[in-house]
């Protein structure tokens, strides 16, 4: 595995060990819970139905952690869960696209609840591997993932009947996504949707949950400057990778607890262009086309120490020469380590195209 990869891994569970060590006691309000999965691929690309032969079948046990409100945030968020998932499944050809096991984090926040009934909405990521990858000779209809290791994304609704104060029972829909983050070619990703049923049981004793007032939160200014870079390969099959980096300057108004809005402005170098607009029979070629520039809008979800981030933004001064795109999107994940430094982890986005996924640092200060 590639140290890019393994670094964008131990950033997820670096945020994993951020709530559960918010537990003084780590061994309380613990339950283990399995699910079976039934679903189907959504075929992006109508390729993919002439090999899709087989609904997803997959099996899911999760050990989790109950929150009790022992930070401000988890109040603010309503007693939220924590915990880690083991998932295998089938991806609709077994022979094609193989098998999928993954063991990744995950945080349940609470939406509606009673002494019964917990409707939640959860959220998840990290490693994955699948048993089949595309080979020239061997696998070449699998053109979804190049690579056994990959990225696994998954969000869920999820429905859970408290039986007794030992059971409940569960039901719901997911939503999951893998791939490698262009750490590879092909890399068009597998989509799937499945709707799930389970059982929960608790191991350990329930502690109580702490409600305290939550004093008012002063809004303030932060202004941060990031550092970022990865690597990435082209679609058309080429076994060389390219660098690629990005310099970011951003002022953000965090308005409470759980938000916060900015803009800011980027700068981009992606070495892989020259190379690309010459196979493209583009006839001006520059060095000076490495780079791009442009302008964001940023939101971001805040949960304690770490922030969801969502980007748009528009290429101003440095263009597109290549593919002539006018937008430009990010995905980033954020984890402050210290009073002033964070971990940075971003997929840019032309639209709904993978770019280059970037890992990196940053400096904010308010």
């Amino acid at each position: 595995m590639s140290i890019k990869l393994k670094f964008f891994f131990v950033l997820f569970f670096l945020a994993l060990l951020q709530f559960v060590n918010a537990q003084k006691n780590k061994f309380s309000d613990l339950h283990l819970k399995a699910k079976y999965h039934y679903g189907f691929l959504l075929t992006e690309y109508n390729f993919f139905n002439y090999f899709t032969n087989n609904a997803i079948r997959a099996f899911d046990f999760e050990i989790t952690k109950d929150l009790k409100g022992n930070k401000i945030w988890e109040q603010v968020y309503h007693h939220p869960s924590v915990g880690i998932s083991f998932y295998h499944g089938s991806l609709g050809n077994d022979t094609v696209f193989g098998k999928i096991i993954t063991i990744y984090p995950f945080i349940s926040f609470p939406v509606i609840e009673n002494n019964r009934f917990l409707f939640s909405i959860r959220v998840g990521a990290g490693p994955s591997y699948a048993t089949k990858k595309f080979d020239l000779q061997n696998n070449y209809y699998n053109i979804a993932i190049a690579s056994h290791f990959n990225i696994w994304f998954r969000t869920a609704l999820d429905l859970t009947y408290k039986i007794n104060n030992k059971f409940s029972v569960s039901s719901g829909t997911a939503f999951g996504h893998f791939s490698n983050a262009n750490l590879a070619e092909p890399n068009l990703g597998l989509n799937f949707w499945t709707f799930y049923t389970g059982a929960d049981y608790y191991l350990t004793y329930k502690t109580e949950r702490k409600k305290d007032i939550i004093p008012n939160f002063d809004k303030k200014n932060e202004f941060v400057f990031i550092i970022a870079g990865g690597g990435k390969h082209t679609r058309r099959f080429a076994e060389q990778s390219y660098f690629a980096g990005s310099l970011s300057g951003e002022y953000k108004r965090i308005f409470g607890y759980k938000v916060g809005v900015g803009c800011g402005a980027d700068i981009f170098y992606d070495a892989s262009i020259p190379d690309e607009m010459q196979r493209a029979e583009i006839s001006e070629v520059k060095e000076i086309y490495k780079l791009k520039s442009g302008f964001h809008l940023s939101q971001e979800l805040i949960v304690g120490k770490l922030s969801l981030i969502i980007q748009e933004g528009v290429y101003v001064g440095f263009i597109d020469h290549l593919s002539n795109h006018i937008m430009y999107n990010r995905g980033i994940i954020r984890y402050k380590f210290s009073k002033h430094f964070f971990a940075n982890m971003a997929m840019k986005t032309n639209l709904w195209i993978l770019d280059v996924a970037e890992i990196g640092i940053g400096y904010y200060r308010n």
